[in-house]
């Protein structure tokens, strides 16, 4: 019995230490992160004589001279978390920007605040997010991520960053509410240096590392993925220089072997030429093709953004030529940027297949198009771009040498005579001039101007002229 006591005044004792200790480890205050990034000049990069480390309002601030570039965080890679910072904007200066994300100065995000829109709550243009591809800011071609933003003048103002995944939610001044919430961060990159520009004090810069507030990093859900109407896929060609001052005609159409390659439509429908060619030193231009299959003839508009001049043509023949050009004052709504409700052009179907072709052209920041037919009465399908690259690539590897030599008809005066000049079949009527043949695959050639196709077969040694309803058998003598 005493043992037996003594067991349970020892257990006792045990328990009532071990309770102490629990007590005062949960006593012991825990040290809270330290996420304040020091405004000392080691920290940071940036060009001689823009940049002051002060004391501004009671706070260790930088002060951002006008036209500083930028301001770079140094060793720090950022991915997912949370950016805090208090701004006080110069209002001279036309935007006060973050950058995040940033792999070069040419692949990057921002987040900016436009400092003469700032402060009017009836202003979407307050503060905007976009990526930035090959240095190309492409603010014109992301209008719907912009809003209003109050900024207080002369006073500090609190911008909160939350970065998780694919998605962004901007804060500004403690409202519960974000004043950006963005579905999808379109930059190429998803982890890089942070930098400030613009004349302005920043102070309290914060980085607080996969805090995310419980933000998803999932994309949100495209609504226009749900309307057929949509065209997003195209056979294109590469990018060719486009002098200033030149148009795009019926006569300067693109070979059919160029369509080399396709591309399809990112959110909203968005043809995002700038991400796959990057920016444009002088004037380009990029030919843009698809296919659509009537089940009879049928009309229906063509809803068309664009950035920045567009040329469109239905089965050959122009139906729309128009420009949205933000420096000549020659902008489409909404203010020069792209838009699915920048213009309209009118389309007449034939039964069967139809071609819809559409120059761009760009020499300034984004560069692309977005395109949706306003009915599909009569439409049977769209998107058909596989056969439009299969041409080109058997136009490319085509052998000439099948076609060529004279064919007759006894029953007429005149002979076809079929001669190459490179990778070009010409034909020469007897008495007549030689002219250039456009190949279209499928041993079949054509002469536009004459509405003339001629169609081989090779095995059979003949070839048969079409002009309209007008049929003409040749053979090879």
């Amino acid at each position: 019995m005493k043992k037996l006591i003594q067991v349970i005044l020892i257990l006792l004792t045990i328990q009532s230490i071990a309770q102490k200790n629990k007590n005062k480890v949960e006593s012991t205050p825990q040290k809270r992160p330290d996420y304040a990034v020091p405004l000392t000049p080691e920290q940071w990069a940036f060009k001689e004589g823009k940049v002051e480390f002060v004391e501004y309002k009671g706070k260790k601030a930088m002060k951002l001279a006008q036209n500083s570039g930028q301001v770079v965080l140094k060793d720090v890679v950022f991915k997912d978390g949370t950016i805090e910072f208090d701004v006080e904007p110069v209002l001279t200066e036309f935007a006060q920007s973050i950058y995040f994300h940033q792999k070069d100065p040419k692949e990057q995000e921002i987040v900016y605040l436009r400092l003469a829109r700032s402060g009017n709550k009836l202003a979407n243009e307050g503060i905007q997010y976009c990526p930035y591809f090959d240095a190309v800011n492409m603010w014109d071609m992301y209008s719907e991520y912009q809003a209003p933003a109050l900024v207080k003048a002369g006073e500090w103002n609190h911008m909160k960053l939350i970065i998780s995944g694919k998605r962004l939610r901007v804060f500004l001044n403690g409202s519960p509410q974000p004043v950006l919430d963005i579905p999808k961060l379109e930059g190429n990159a998803s982890e890089g240096s942070i930098a400030f520009e613009g004349a302005a004090h920043i102070a309290n810069v914060q980085l607080k590392p996969n805090e995310v507030e419980g933000l998803s990093p999932m994309e949100l859900p495209d609504l226009t993925d749900h309307d057929a109407y949509y065209l997003r896929k195209w056979a294109l060609t590469a990018p060719q220089n486009l002098p200033a001052g030149s148009e795009l005609w019926a006569g300067n159409l693109p070979k059919l072997e160029l369509f080399t390659d396709s591309i399809m439509a990112e959110r909203r429908g968005l043809i995002n030429l700038t991400r796959k060619f990057g920016g444009s030193p002088s004037r380009r231009v990029v030919w843009l093709k698809t296919k659509i299959m009537a089940k009879e003839a049928a009309k229906t508009n063509l809803q068309l953004g664009f950035s920045d001049e567009v040329w469109v043509f239905l089965n050959n023949q122009p139906v729309l030529a128009d420009k949205n050009l933000f420096l000549q004052n020659m902008r489409k709504y909404p203010d020069g940027r792209i838009s699915i409700q920048n213009t309209t052009a009118k389309l007449t179907l034939k039964p069967g297949e139809n071609d819809l072709l559409i120059g761009v052209a760009n020499d300034f920041y984004g560069w692309g198009i977005m395109a949706r037919l306003e009915s599909t009465e009569g439409i049977t399908e769209t998107d058909k771009v596989t056969n439009i690259i299969s041409v080109a690539k058997e136009i490319g590897n085509l052998d000439l040498e099948p076609y060529l030599g004279t064919y007759s008809n006894n029953e007429l005066p005149f002979k076809l005579s079929f001669s190459k000049k490179e990778k070009v079949l010409i034909v020469q009527p007897t008495g007549q001039e030689a002219v250039e043949l456009q190949a279209l695959g499928k041993y079949t050639f054509a002469y536009a101007p004459s509405n003339a196709v001629f169609e081989f077969s090779p095995v059979d040694k003949k070839v048969i002229l079409r002009q309209g309803v007008d049929t003409k058998e040749f053979k090879k003598e």
